[in-house]
């Protein structure tokens, strides 16, 4: 499978800059760490709990449209990824890289605008929405950059830029304490949304460019391979080496047979029940996992305010970057050592999700241990975002898993958005009547949380369905 047009346009001159001073391994390892650098730096959008008291207290907004800027975010983030998906697998990651470059640094740009000006919050929204997209464009760059260099470590390759973007909020959390990033009002410090937002606009703006150079080695790995096997096609048949390979050469950088073989295989992954058994796995378990982030400021508020948000944070990312670090390994040491199936170990993650639902429902772990609930709510949500796309990667290959994984986003971006504004109905209809009657109670808004545990309960039962009554009777059963 050769080159497109694009991804030839987009890498040629770093293409031939990299392959005549670097050898192959130097550049694979150059394409990784730029990789998990940028996975690191990735996750701002994952310090939106950090966000929202400033946006409550100091520019007026309620519950309910903190919830619409987070469910813009939520839908740029995971609505555009089949598409991302399918443009990657067919034109290389270098042009996400490039829609990074193009959307990120400018959309922060625009929302320390708006925040200086005090804007409407649907132009907040909307801006989230396109940060939410460039997101997805960066942190998809680096995972397929990684999974395409190094494909026979299924779970490796996949946890480790899963395991960097869990951890980029950890490091976020605490790049945002810094007294530069602050702004005093009355005799208390807070964070200052302006400077914090022009910050991340030049961080992405440089990292938007080593991007686009790493994701270019997946183009000249796969360009090796073809010439590799160009040369043993003519070995074999006894021509000369030069005849004929420049043309073609020419013929398979046109992408024709690339795009011809990768429809028809997603054709195959659309038409698969498994795929949509699996999609509402994702919703109902991802959504009400989205929905605690985005308001965990204001939970955190309200029923443990000596709790500092900034500290949750930081608790719910170290779990959820745990998570992400060792299951993936895990999951290919149990397959490959016991034979035990990925699938029980998602199923695992699933219950505990709907352990900590359960448990903010009923008001457990509140108040002083409230570390316990942002613990293992970040230890399940990096679990499904580390575990979700490697049985997927098992069940239907490499070849279309950016566009198969990009495919099941559709369901957190629907999730996300869907129980955040009954999150946001709900808060500002109960918990804003008596804030001090609320503390060391989940009370005004358990409801919810019921909701979110029945969720994760049917989100356990269609990933059994799809694993016991559609993999194994097709010998898939390591799953």
């Amino acid at each position: 499978m050769g080159l497109s047009s694009i991804e030839t346009s987009l890498t040629k001159h770093i293409r031939s800059f990299l392959t005549k001073n670097y050898s192959t391994n130097t550049l694979k390892i150059f394409a990784c760490t730029v990789s998990l650098l940028s996975c690191l730096c990735a996750g701002s959008v994952l310090l939106f709990p950090l966000f929202t008291p400033v946006l409550s207290h100091r520019f007026g907004y309620t519950q309910f449209q903190i919830n619409i800027v987070g469910s813009l975010t939520s839908i740029g983030m995971y609505l555009p990824l089949p598409v991302l998906g399918y443009l990657a697998d067919c034109h290389g990651p270098v042009i996400l890289s490039v829609i990074t470059l193009v959307m990120f640094g400018p959309a922060y740009q625009y929302a320390s605008y708006i925040v200086e000006q005090d804007l409407n919050f649907w132009l907040l929204a909307i801006t989230f929405g396109f940060i939410g997209c460039a997101t997805s464009a960066l942190y998809f760059t680096s995972l397929l950059t990684c999974a395409k260099i190094y494909p026979k470590s299924k779970g490796l390759t996949i946890s480790a830029p899963v395991t960097c973007y869990g951890l980029s909020s950890l490091i976020g959390s605490q790049i945002l304490k810094l007294k530069v990033l602050q702004v005093k009002v009355g005799e208390e410090f807070e964070l200052d949304l302006y400077k914090t937002f022009k910050f991340f606009s030049i961080l992405y703006l440089f990292l938007g460019i080593f991007n686009w150079v790493s994701a270019s080695v997946v183009s000249i790995e796969r360009d090796l391979l073809l010439r590799k096997h160009e040369t043993s096609q003519e070995d074999n048949e006894e021509r000369p080496l030069l005849s004929g390979s420049n043309e073609d050469l020419d013929s398979y950088e046109d992408g024709d047979d690339l795009v011809a073989n990768h429809k028809s295989k997603f054709m195959k992954f659309l038409k698969d029940i498994s795929t949509y058994i699996l999609l509402f796995s994702v919703l109902l378990s991802i959504g009400p996992s989205e929905m605690y982030i985005t308001n965990m400021g204001s939970l955190v508020n309200a029923i443990s305010p000596k709790s500092l948000i900034p500290n949750q944070v930081s608790i719910h990312a170290v779990f959820s970057t745990l998570s992400r670090l060792s299951l993936g390994a895990l999951s290919d040491f149990l397959v490959s050592k016991y034979h035990i199936a990925r699938s029980w170990l998602l199923l695992f993650i699933i219950l505990l999700g709907l352990l900590t639902q359960f448990c903010i429902a009923n008001s457990i772990f509140i108040k002083d241990q409230y570390y316990i609930i942002s613990a293992l709510s970040g230890f399940s949500y990096g679990g499904l975002f580390t575990l979700y796309p490697t049985v997927i990667f098992s069940i239907w290959g490499s070849e279309i898993f950016g566009s198969a994984w990009g495919s099941f986003m559709i369901a957190p971006a629907i999730g996300s958005t869907s129980f955040g504004m009954i999150y946001g109905l709900f808060y500002d209809k109960s918990c804003q009547i008596s804030t001090e009657s609320l503390v060391g109670s989940t009370n005004c808004i358990s409801l919810v949380f019921w909701i979110n545990s029945l969720a994760f309960g049917f989100s356990a039962l269609l990933l059994i369905i799809a694993w016991k009554g559609v993999w194994e009777k097709r010998g898939l059963p390591l799953s």
